[in-house]
């Protein structure tokens, strides 16, 4: 038994996902394969958007199928490789050597196999062993491999230095050129079509050519999490006690929705009346408007659908809340700006830009593991396997943050500059080149200005508020669809896997006051970076050249916290001279007596 945290089952330890836990190595299993009954989230928005009939969460001291993996494991002292099979697991126990006094513990092999489809298997050591053209005739003769993973002294560094050998006929080979685009097919090794955990008739036909990586490489997993914020009306207390969502999400009523002319039908009204408190007439009313319904009633929208919803909560706060409601908000004051006030011209530029400041004192985001890929990113792999797959794993947590939203004409004036739009072609033309995981909707100016502002804002509000950086997120509304509502925000916040949520930190940092100085500190900051002019002249930084002036030193963040994997950043949109968006604000920070806001 291995403890992992709830909220780690979407990411980074969601299905399809390796995990080193001291000396052990595990990759999770699909949904389709979790013990129990997993429980219901409530969030039927999120679900109709995933086409899937409900989300599912683990409980709180369930369990969850995680598979060894790789399987080729050897041992540290007498260097004897093992391919461990599920028979020889023992409950709680890691494998040991079984030549070794003091029950050496096995460890797994550093390299694994991928392809572009998405799937996972192991390298085939005896077949790496016996693959060069001197070890051809031991090959076809050695009916028992006998394998040993070795380090030579004379061999200097790198992968040279290591050694797969088979004692039973002396063939073997260094890894130097394992790691290439052809190696395993060059020795015969293709693609399975399947996952590790699953069986041999699970598997699908697959001709993409496997890479051998690094099991802890970034490339050998990419988690596609989807995410939304709880708003009116699901959000509201009465509505999540109201009779109709009681009885929606009784298991005994979506199982009659399901079978209407079920055998059990009558005792499942009684026992459901019972479970609800409801008279069996209401039930039956509530079942027969339930099946009446259009079906595609039942599944509106689509993802595109989420952002501009949330937009419409956030800049239209309700003047009143029940302090049971999972989304509570409110507009922040904004004080009179007077004339004679030291700093009143940075204020009131400051004022024209930022056109509303909401605080959001109480959120719920449902955050949902839709599927995963690797290696090329060609195919998604969904994450829940089962063959009538009807929900996907997912966890709820709740927090805290402010919203801030700019002044949509100042942003559409400033697009319009050729500078402007230039540079974002730069990164829209890399990013068309890339895999579609790094599309957004349009990668337009706006998108890398308010990326980029929402990350040096998340690095300044880790130092005022308290949080790591790790436990902030950003969240961007930026206008996607011609007959979407024009957007322009950013929502910074702090969720944690706790129905209580957070203390309130962060959304006093965004009483205007405070943000006022925090947005003004990370322009002013904005302007250099210790690795200036590298950084700020540079020609395209990051994975595939997709963003410009960032980097670690100024602009990135933990890729927990950022939307698009620290892609599509620029600085120099924020703070450049000639067409930075605030460029006239840092001139006049720049004026001010101390230099600071």
């Amino acid at each position: 038994m291995r403890k992992v945290r709830r909220s780690q089952i979407v990411s980074p330890f969601g299905p399809g996902a390796i995990i080193d836990l001291v000396g052990e190595s595990f990759v999770a299993e699909d949904a389709g394969n979790w013990r129990g009954r997993p429980l219901p989230v409530g969030f039927p928005r999120l679900a109709a958007y995933l086409k899937v009939r409900e989300l599912r969460t683990p409980q709180a001291n369930g369990t969850l199928p995680y598979y060894r993996f790789p399987r080729w494991l050897f041992c540290t002292s007498c260097r004897r490789m093992v391919q461990w099979q599920t028979s020889f697991e023992r409950l709680n126990s890691a494998p040991t050597c079984a030549t070794c006094q003091g029950s050496r513990q096995l460890v797994p092999m550093r390299f694994v196999a991928v392809c572009g489809n998405g799937h996972l298997t192991d390298v085939d050591w005896g077949r790496w062993a016996h693959s060069e053209a001197r070890h051809d005739r031991n090959q076809r003769q050695c009916q028992k491999y006998d394998l040993r993973f070795l380090s030579r002294s004379d061999a200097g560094g790198g992968l040279r230095s290591l050694d797969v050998t088979c004692r039973t006929c002396n063939a073997s080979r260094s890894l130097d050129g394992l790691t290439t685009r052809i190696s395993l097919q060059q020795i015969g090794l293709r693609c399975p079509g399947k996952q590790p955990w699953q069986f041999p008739e699970d598997a699908r036909p697959c001709d993409e050519p496997l890479v051998a990586m690094q099991r802890g490489a970034s490339s050998v997993y990419f988690p596609i999490v989807v995410s939304a914020i709880d708003i009116p009306p699901e959000c509201t207390w009465a509505h999540v006690n109201s009779p109709m969502t009681r009885l929606l999400q009784n298991p005994n009523f979506r199982l009659l929705a399901e079978q209407p002319d079920h055998e059990l039908r009558l005792a499942l009204l009684d026992l459901i009346a019972r479970e609800t408190n409801l008279a069996r007439a209401e039930v039956e009313a509530a079942l027969t408007a339930h099946l009446g319904q259009d079906a595609s009633a039942t599944v509106q929208g689509s993802l595109d659908d989420i952002f501009p919803d949330e937009w419409e909560a956030l800049c239209h706060p309700k003047d009143d809340h029940d302090s049971r409601d999972t989304f509570i908000t409110r507009r922040a004051s904004r004080p009179a700006v007077m004339a004679a006030e030291p700093g009143a011209s940075v204020l009131a530029q400051l004022n024209a830009l930022v056109e509303d400041v909401i605080l959001v004192d109480r959120l719920r985001e449902v955050r949902v593991l839709r599927a995963f890929e690797r290696h090329t990113m060609k195919r998604d792999v969904p994450s829940n396997l089962a063959p009538r797959a009807d929900f996907l794993p997912c966890v709820e947590v709740f927090g805290e943050g402010f919203f801030i939203r700019f002044s949509e004409t100042v942003v559409t004036a400033w697009e319009r500059n050729p500078a402007v739009q230039a540079r974002a072609a730069r990164l829209a033309a890399r990013a068309q080149q890339g895999a579609a995981r790094w599309r957004p909707a349009a990668v337009s100016p706006r998108y890398v200005l308010l990326h980029t502002l929402a990350h040096l804002l998340l690095r300044n509000t880790a130092f005022e508020a308290g949080y790591s950086t790790s436990a902030l997120r950003e969240r961007l509304y930026v206008t996607g669809r011609p007959d979407g509502p024009a957007m322009a925000g950013i929502l910074i916040y702090t969720a944690a896997g706790d129905t209580e949520g957070t203390l309130g930190g962060l959304v006093r940092l965004g009483e205007y006051e405070r943000l006022s100085n925090l947005l003004l500190t990370s322009v002013s900051e904005a302007q250099w970076c210790s690795f200036d002019p590298v950084c700020s002249e540079s020609t395209g930084q990051g994975p595939g050249g997709l963003s410009l002036a960032a980097c670690h030193a100024c602009s990135l963040v933990p890729e927990t916290s950022c939307v698009a994997g620290n892609r599509l950043l620029d600085r120099r949109l924020v703070m450049d001279d000639a067409f930075g968006f605030f460029a006239p604000l840092a001139r006049s920070l720049a004026q001010l007596p101390d230099r600071r806001p």
